[in-house]
């Protein structure tokens, strides 16, 4: 059948993966008005050619669906890069050169703030201090946040002025970190009871400077061919302030991202106050006038984002066993929620119409979440909730049919295998991460899972997520677990189709197919037929949202 209508853009003489199952491959696509017109051979695509029609020759280059970031957090990312980048300080004297660097360009009594140091990567392999810190900038209040971003170190001028002293106890769900010797305060703060201690001081961005942090964010994204991303922690400040810096950043179009909004549960319950917080969380909700599925095509509101335990490389990751790299680290973890507290807190919000979306990573974490997502079911059924089961990490056995019965959609990280991987064998062991992300069991046990990269804390880059789940080595190359390799092709269903469907999507986006929004990456190379050593460095040539090419390579 021919097509009747002209194309505003058609792109033709490529290898085009549309992951759509019924035409898998076509050398061609043609847009218009924002969507996809057709898809299929040179021949016919050309069909689409009309006066006003931009055509682009791909000369044998891939075209992919857009992929589709799927917990990361956005408007952190943003702000943070107007911070000091620590992500690649390899000591602690590195650390404070670069704390007095900036001390010495800002005026005394501000904050000095850094985003991304791992005391795993660092030559001393520990966390710096508030003495490290005090050396630094002694006069300015100085915070400097974990790569993990489930912990923090702040100065003795910072610890002062929010009120900390060694007498202040541990907030529930969090943990204020004393010297075991001396009770002295170390600085460091771990989960959010404990860190927002320090952010209830800080200074708050205001609308102006939000808006052009998601224009930063967002711009990186489609450098790395992303048209879709979820942020996964909205609220932490101020829910509608930062709504209305999405929304308006949108409309400006500074940003271009498509995204969906988690909104996070700190912002509207108090968990040292449970009791209390649960009988005001549904009018808070109601209140606030949203729910999973507002918006548009551009703009949503996501999931209810509930954390219940922290991170591997703080300790704070909650486990049956111990774990950690020193014996002085060793634990089992941080319980953010109470398991029956958060069942409860779960099925109200479930009960509300909201997407349920939970952050577990230990094995003990993993089984709360799934009693909470089994609570929820049963106080009110639903065919299609579509839980969110968010890093999933260390899954047992005998869980898989667990997750299966209850329709729970793992959101996984797959780039923490390149970059953290390394770390992780010191903190677990090898025969432990063996059986960390287990992408191939998930897939045999037909539980479908969503990528994504939880940026800030590792790298966004969708290639090299996809890199590390097809070939499982660490940056240091060593193998990380081989057993759990998955084919390219599994790979970008995870960060196209998958996402979408984790967003209740699919019948809009993810795949290259008629009527489907037109967000597709041109690739330099076909990432199915490349030497699977060499997937990460696949240059992205173009990225095109809704039928606009938004990022071009120079």
């Amino acid at each position: 059948m021919g097509i009747m209508v002209d194309a505003d853009v058609v792109l033709f003489n490529g290898e085009v993966i549309t992951v759509d199952e019924k035409k898998p491959r076509a050398q061609g696509v043609a847009v218009r008005d924002g969507r996809i017109l057709w898809v299929g051979t040179n021949e016919g695509v050309r069909q689409a050619i009309g006066k006003g029609t931009q055509v682009r020759d791909l000369k044998g280059m891939s075209v992919v669906p857009g992929f589709i970031e799927s917990h990361n957090h956005t408007l952190m990312f943003g702000l943070g890069l107007s911070s000091i980048d620590l992500t690649k300080v390899s000591s602690i004297e590195e650390i404070i050169a670069l704390v007095r660097e900036r001390a010495a360009k800002q005026k005394e009594g501000t904050w000095i703030t850094g985003v991304g140091y791992n005391q795993n990567e660092l030559k001393e392999k520990r966390h710096p201090t508030r003495e490290d810190l005090d050396k630094a900038a002694p006069k300015h209040l100085v915070s400097l946040r974990h790569t993990s971003a489930h912990g923090c170190v702040v100065n003795s001028l910072a610890l002062a002025k929010a009120g900390i002293t060694k007498e202040t106890r541990d907030p529930e769900g969090g943990k204020i970190g004393k010297d075991g010797a001396t009770g002295e305060l170390t600085g460091l703060l771990f989960e959010t009871p404990a860190m927002k201690m320090i952010d209830d001081i800080t200074p708050k961005p205001t609308l102006e400077e939000l808006i052009p942090a998601l224009g930063n964010a967002g711009r990186r994204f489609l450098s790395e061919g992303i048209t879709s991303a979820m942020d996964a922690s909205v609220g932490g400040n101020d829910i509608p302030l930062q709504i209305a810096a999405y929304q308006e950043a949108v409309e400006r179009g500074i940003l271009k991202v498509r995204h969906n909004l988690a909104i996070w549960s700190e912002a509207v319950f108090d968990y040292c106050r449970f009791e209390e917080s649960l009988k005001e969380a549904r009018g808070r909700l109601l209140g606030l006038g949203i729910r999973s599925g507002l918006g548009d095509e551009k703009l949503r509101i996501g999931p209810f984002k509930i954390i219940v335990d922290g991170a591997f490389s703080t300790v704070t990751a909650v486990t049956y066993e111990p774990y950690g790299a020193e014996a002085s680290d060793r634990g089992c973890g941080v319980l953010v929620v109470e398991p029956e507290k958060l069942a409860r807190l779960a099925s109200l919000v479930h009960g509300l119409g909201w997407q349920l979306s939970i952050h577990g990573i230990g094995d003990r974490a993993i089984d709360v979440c799934l009693d909470a997502f089994e609570a929820a079911q049963k106080s009110q059924p639903r065919k299609d909730a579509r839980y969110r089961l968010e890093h999933c990490t260390m899954v047992l056995p005998r869980m898989f049919d667990r997750m299966k019965r209850l329709g729970v959609i793992p959101v996984l990280q797959p780039g923490f295998i390149w970059e953290l991987g390394d770390n992780w064998f010191r903190q677990l062991g090898k025969e432990t991460c063996a059986r960390l992300k287990p992408f191939r069991t998930l897939l045999a046990n037909q539980i479908l899972m969503a990528f994504s990269s939880d940026r800030p804390v590792v790298s966004g880059a969708p290639l090299l997520g996809i890199h590390s789940a097809v070939n499982q080595k660490t940056r240091s190359g060593q193998d990380y677990a081989p057993a759990e390799r998955i084919t390219p092709e599994e790979a970008l269903r995870c960060y196209t189709i998958n996402g979408a469907y984790a967003t209740f999507e699919e019948k809009i986006k993810g795949s290259i197919e008629v009527g489907k929004l037109a967000d597709l990456v041109i690739l330099a190379e076909d990432l199915t037929r490349v030497k699977p050593e060499s997937i990460k460095d696949i240059p992205v040539v173009a990225t095109m949202v809704g039928g606009e090419f938004c990022w071009e390579k120079k």
